[in-house]
Formats: C-alpha cells, sequence, structure tokens
C-alpha cells in the first residue's frame, strides 16, 4: 500500500498566539483551514483524526529543500564514498559547496535548516504534550497510542540531525509559549542521545507495525531499529566543544538509560561501552518479534521507491514517502543526472569516488546498482562520464511509470532506515562488547553478504570464507565499516557513521592516497623532491584498475568494453584510435546516432596532466641527458585540484601540491560542524556561540 503521507497537510499556527510556521506543502492539495491560534495544543490532538493532521505537520518538513536537498542528501557528502568534487575558489566559498569541502561559511541555507529542524520538534512537542492530555490516550486508544510513538520518534529523529550538524544543540522538550521561548543553551549531544533513547524504549511498544502503518510513516520497527542506531550513536565518537573527537564522559541520571536487556533483565546504560548493549538488546529484540529475509535482488528496494513504496516486512523500515509533483528531491539532486526528457531533468550533486567504486569485489550485485558511469542527457540518449562522473545509480527518474513529473519534487522515496541497517549494527555492537566477533557478530554480517553475492560464482569465497577469516576485533571492524560502505553507497548516511567510528580523517586521506597511488602508477610518475615526475622507464604494476573505460553505442545507449577493473593499454590497438565524446558532439549527431567506433573516457588517467610545460607559468621545465646522452624533455604531473579542494577543511596547508605526505592528518579532527546562524547567536544574549567544536568560520 502506497499512502503518501506528505500528501495533505495543514497550516499551522503555534498555541499560545505565537506565530511558528506557515510551511509550504509537498502537494497543491492544502486542506483550507482557519486559522488555529486560538487553540492549545490538547484541543488540537483530542482525537485521532486531529492528531494525525498534526503529526503531518511534523512530517511536512521533511518536504522543505532544507531536508530534501540539504540535510537528507547533498550536505552528508565528500567523504570516502559520497562526494561533491570542487575547485580552489568553490572551497572556500559561502555556499552549499563550502559545506562540501568541510569549510562551511555561514549563508542562508544554514539558517533555514537550523530554523527548519527547530520548528519541526517544537511541532512536535505541541503534538507530545497534547496527546498526552487526551482522554483518548489516557484510555488506551491505540491510533492515540501510536500517534503519541510517532511523535516521540519524530522528535527523536530531527535531535539526531541537528546534532549530526551541529554538535551539542539547544535542547527542548516542551513547546515555545509566549511565557517561554526556549532560549536555550547548547546541551551535551549525548544528553540528547540518551533522552531520546530513553523515550523510545518507553513508548516503542505502544506503537503499531509497519503492516498497519506502512513503511512511510514511524512505525514500531522504526521505534527498535532507531533506538539500535542512536545507542550506536551514543557510545561512538563526536566533536566536544574543545574541537577534539571524544566519547562521552559524562555520568548521572541525564547521561543515564534503564532498559531490559536480552534476556528481560532491567539494565542501565550510562558509559559508552553500555550503550553497545543497549544497540544488541533492541537489535535482538527486533529480529526475534519482526525478522524477516533481505529481498535477493537488491535493486528491487530502490525501484520499489521509484514507483510507489517498499512493502511492509521488507528491506526498508523506514523510507520519506512523496508524491510525484509534490515532493521529494531523489532523481532532481541525488541519484543519475538526466540533462533533459519527457520525465523531466535532473543533475546529482553527489558523485561516488573511485576509490570507492573500484573497493567492490566485481561479482558483487550492489555494485552495478550503486555506481554507474554514464548520464542521460536525453530521452534514448546516454553520454559516459569520467572518473568524477560516478553516478549513484540507485534511482533515475527515466525509471519512473508518471510521464509527466516535473523536474524539482519527483516523487521518489528515499530510505531512512533499512532492515540491513539493524543487522550491520548488532554485528558491530557485538564485536564492540565482545572485543571480536562471535558467531551473531558473524551471522549477521553473512546475511547481508549473502544478499550480495547471490547468485554469484564466487560466493563461497566471498561469503563464507570471507567472514570465517575474520577472527579479530580490528579485522571485524574494518570489515563492518567496508560492509557499511558497500551496503548504503549513495544513501548519505556514511559521513556520520565516520564521526561516530572517528575514523572521518582516516577515510579521507585514504581515498586521497588511493586516487594519487593508483594514477601515479599509470602515468608513470614518481615522487622526488616533492614533485611528481614522469619516467618512462617506470613499470606500470597491474593493479586491476582501468585508466580509462571505452565504449560502443547501441541505440544511443552507452556499452562499456572494459569495466572498473580491467586494464587496457591505451597505447595498443584497438584502444588508441578510440575517441572521446563530447556532449556537444553527441547532441550535434541528432537522435538515434550510432557513433561508430570505440569511444573512451577518462578513469584513473583524469587525476593527472602530465606535460613538459608548466601549467600555471606555461614555461618549459627544461630537459636532462639520458643515458646515452641524448636531450629528453623533462615531463611533471600534476595532481587534479578537485582532489586538492574537495576536502579542504581537512587538508587546508597540509595538501598543496599533492605530493605531500597526509600521514598527520589522521590524527586530526576533520572540521564537519556546521556554525549555528549568526542572528541566532546574535539574539540570544550571550547564551549561544559559535566557539570552539572545530568550527572554521564563525
Amino acid at each position: 500500500m502506497n499512502t503518501k503521507i506528505f500528501n495533505k497537510f495543514l497550516t499551522v499556527f503555534a498555541v499560545g498566539s505565537l506565530a511558528l510556521s506557515s510551511m509550504t506543502s509537498c502537494s497543491d492539495d492544502i486542506l483550507e483551514t482557519k486559522n488555529l491560534s486560538t487553540y492549545t495544543s490538547d484541543e488540537l490532538c483530542s482525537n485521532a483524526i486531529s492528531a494525525r493532521k498534526m503529526i503531518d505537520n511534523v512530517y511536512a518538513y521533511f518536504c522543505e529543500d532544507s531536508y530534501t536537498s540539504r540535510m537528507s542528501t547533498n550536505w552528508m557528502q565528500n567523504n570516502d564514498v559520497e562526494i561533491g568534487f570542487v575547485n580552489a575558489t568553490q572551497a572556500v566559498g559561502s555556499d552549499r559547496r563550502a559545506i562540501w569541502a568541510l569549510n562551511p561559511s555561514y549563508f542562508g541555507d544554514i539558517k533555514t535548516c537550523w530554523e527548519n529542524s527547530q520548528k519541526a520538534i517544537d511541532f512536535a512537542n505541541q503534538c507530545i504534550e497534547g496527546i498526552e492530555k487526551s482522554d483518548l490516550f489516557n484510555k488506551g486508544d491505540k491510533d492515540m497510542k501510536q500517534l503519541h510513538g510517532e511523535a516521540y520518534c519524530l522528535r527523536a529523529y530531527w535531535y539526531w540531525l541537528m546534532c549530526n550538524f551541529w554538535a551539542d544543540v539547544p535542547f527542548a522538550t516542551t513547546p515555545t509559549t509566549e511565557s517561554n521561548m526556549h532560549n536555550d543553551p547548547r546541551t551535551d549531544k549525548n544528553i540528547i542521545y540518551s533522552h531520546c533513547i530513553q523515550d523510545l524504549i518507553n513508548v516503542e511498544e505502544e506503537m503499531q507495525w509497519d503492516d498497519v502503518m506502512t513503511v512511510e510513516r514511524m512505525n514500531r520497527e522504526f521505534a527498535l531499529g532507531f533506538i539500535v542506531k542512536l545507542a550506536m550513536f551514543r557510545a561512538g565518537y563526536s566533536m566536544q566543544a574543545d574541537g577534539t573527537m571524544a566519547r562521552s564522559t559524562g555520568t548521572g541520571e541525564e547521561y543515564t538509560v534503564t532498559y531490559k536487556d536480552e534476556n528481560g533483565n532491567e539494565a542501565t546504560a550510562t558509559a559508552p561501552d553500555d550503550y553497545y548493549k543497549v544497540a544488541k538488546a533492541y537489535a535482538l529484540k527486533l529480529i526475534s518479534l519482526r525478522d524477516r529475509e533481505l529481498t535477493p535482488k537488491f535493486k528491487t528496494i530502490f525501484d520499489n521507491e521509484i514507483n510507489g513504496c517498499n512493502p511492509n516486512r521488507g528491506d526498508v523500515i523506514f523510507e520519506m514517502g512523496y508524491t510525484p509533483n509534490s515532493g521529494g528531491d531523489i532523481g532532481w539532486c541525488l541519484g543519475l543526472s538526466v540533462t533533459s526528457s519527457s520525465k523531466g531533468s535532473g543533475t546529482s550533486y553527489t558523485m561516488l569516488t573511485p576509490s570507492y567504486a573500484c573497493s567492490f569485489d566485481p561479482q558483487d550485485q550492489r555494485l552495478p546498482v550503486t555506481c554507474q558511469s554514464y548520464a542521460w542527457l536525453y530521452d534514448n540518449k546516454q553520454k559516459a562520464t569520467n572518473a568524477v562522473g560516478i553516478q549513484p545509480a540507485k534511482w533515475c527518474r527515466m525509471d519512473l511509470n508518471v510521464n509527466t513529473v516535473e523536474s524539482k519534487g519527483t516523487g521518489i522515496n528515499f530510505p531512512v532506515l533499512r532492515w540491513a541497517d539493524v543487522l550491520l549494527l548488532l554485528a558491530e555492537a557485538d564485536n564492540e562488547i565482545n572485543n571480536g566477533p562471535t558467531a551473531l557478530a558473524k551471522q549477521m554480517l553473512t546475511r547481508v553478504r549473502a544478499r550480495a553475492f547471490n547468485n554469484a560464482d564466487n560466493y563461497a569465497q566471498a561469503v563464507t570464507e570471507y567472514v570465517a577469516e575474520l577472527n579479530s576485533y580490528d579485522q571485524f571492524r574494518q570489515a563492518i565499516i567496508n560492509e557499511r560502505a558497500w551496503e548504503f553507497g549513495g544513501e548519505m548516511i556514511r559521513k556520520f557513521d565516520l564521526v561516530r567510528w572517528n575514523y572521518y580523517s582516516d577515510a579521507i586521506v585514504n581515498t586521497i592516497e588511493w586516487i594519487r597511488n593508483v594514477g601515479m602508477n599509470l602515468q608513470q610518475l614518481k615522487i622526488e623532491n616533492g614533485e611528481f615526475i614522469y619516467d618512462k622507464n617506470k613499470a606500470i604494476e597491474q593493479m586491476n584498475i582501468a585508466p580509462r573505460l571505452y565504449y560502443t553505442y547501441e541505440k544511443g545507449e552507452v556499452k562499456f568494453k572494459n569495466n572498473y577493473f580491467t586494464y587496457v593499454n591505451p597505447g595498443e590497438s584497438p584502444y588508441k584510435e578510440a575517441e572521446a565524446l563530447t556532449d556537444d558532439a553527441i547532441n550535434e549527431a541528432g537522435a538515434g546516432a550510432t557513433f561508430d567506433g570505440l569511444k573512451y573516457v577518462k578513469f584513473m588517467d583524469y587525476f593527472f596532466s602530465v606535460s613538459d610545460t608548466d601549467p600555471t607559468t606555461k614555461a618549459k621545465y627544461g630537459t636532462y641527458l639520458d643515458d646515452n646522452g641524448n636531450e629528453v624533455a623533462i615531463k611533471k604531473g600534476v595532481l587534479a585540484e578537485n582532489i586538492r579542494s574537495s576536502w579542504f577543511g581537512l587538508t587546508d596547508g597540509v595538501l598543496i601540491t599533492g605530493a605531500e605526505d597526509l600521514s598527520g592528518l589522521r590524527s586530526k579532527p576533520t572540521p564537519y560542524v556546521m556554525p549555528i546562524p549568526t542572528d541566532k547567536v546574535n539574539s540570544s544574549n550571550g547564551v549561544l556561540s559559535n566557539d570552539g567544536y572545530g568550527i572554521r568560520n564563525k
């Protein structure tokens, strides 16, 4: 059943005659209502129909650009998987690209995202207060109980987002009123996580399963699964006020959660390691109550989202539900790019790193679903894309059944929590608890990999033998880090996984070094005196990485002749006769052009330009005498600017030419925290500031 929960909602004003918001609908079908400022929250939430309308106003903030094309998608990138490549100028600008480059400066979008997050939370607080005063709720009405749980889930999710982007944030559990404007200071995010975990523990049993609520509402499965995720964040690392990465050291009631462990015994969690046990207990509870098999075909998950939603008790626990022409930016700013078509257009601001694409096993069915090196220009016409154009292919607007969809507001759903996420979090928690993987941890990892290699020739090697050989804590932890990349690429959860692991800087350095090392090998470069020097005698190691991708055209579609893992020598036939095609050349050829002959796009030879001329001064580098006394031009390589700039917040002052030793960056915190909007700081009367937290541009 595809309910598309964001299709209708009210234009609502806060109680106590304080106008909080006038939201833009995800649909043109807005219910016309009178001003509600004279009503109290308990009147507005006195019955299930009215309370549902109030709850839907919290969901409605997921339809705003602040969420659909900012906080859920493009602000989640520039890690080792998802990336928005930027140049040096963009890296120091005051717009979204500086956020991608981990060097955010305050601008209007940051204010909008902050304000909408707080409005959504305040609306959730109104709903909670109103429902808890309802006679129906207090008499145990099942619909009111579900709505009560949804309100807590929504509040927890929005606080999780805020803590991800702004670290410690103001925390309020009561609505804003004229007498309490909530000019609150920053609260330790670990207090917020603990409070939200306890809330969900307290309400999850009153909620309904997804076969009643569908996966487009925050159901009981989500409440249980989100307890698991929040507990893993509570156990993990985060940016502290002093600019360091650390786990919580807080003690006392506000840092403590009371819960039942997997054996049904009362337990408490205060220290970070305790929260691994919370995650394990609630993952096991969810599995015991609602286990299910993963869908054998990985692409089915995303096909369901393109033209509807995922079924209950399937791969997705909760996904944002949108209606075509009304909401959702998947296929607009995330997914396979489409220049212009009968189904609209969209340009993905998110790409995938070549190191990530090449990290897959070639037989992993997730690879072609996740990574593709082509985009659509027009109906029935594609173009091949180079190494900085690896597309996140899980969603494509060309697969829509709707032919009249607008470019923005595709209606394509977006996953927030999947079953595989819970399985891998359980495996990770178990490894942490036992300082090494037990049979349970290996079983959970096996379940995810078994689907990935379903019907693969190398199933035994890639699944059974692979998991069996993971016997130490470090081995299994790295396996989880890798598996979550392969499973969730393009779903924009990697950034804050890296934060909680305190692995963000390592991941960035690994990515840059991989690109540099592979590019140097294929371009026959070596580092001398801090420069990339060409050496024609340097042997090219067989790293099973393609320097270029070669293809032909069939009825306007790109058909690759080699993949990411196939090395071919560009200097040998037929490859040396291959031609590059520009977008203009494809367009000028007209519809149905066949483009006879072999074509290519640069892959790993994209990242270095090798020349005898300095690209800045235009002066020749000079010559040297070879062993035979012949004069030979000196050639040098230059690492691509977008590799030197795309993680600028971390690499600033260290990565200049690309030849530097980057090992020192591994111990430097990645500055992911954004500044609180300037006017919010100024109007707080000294309560808020942007001091600390690794914030680069206050």
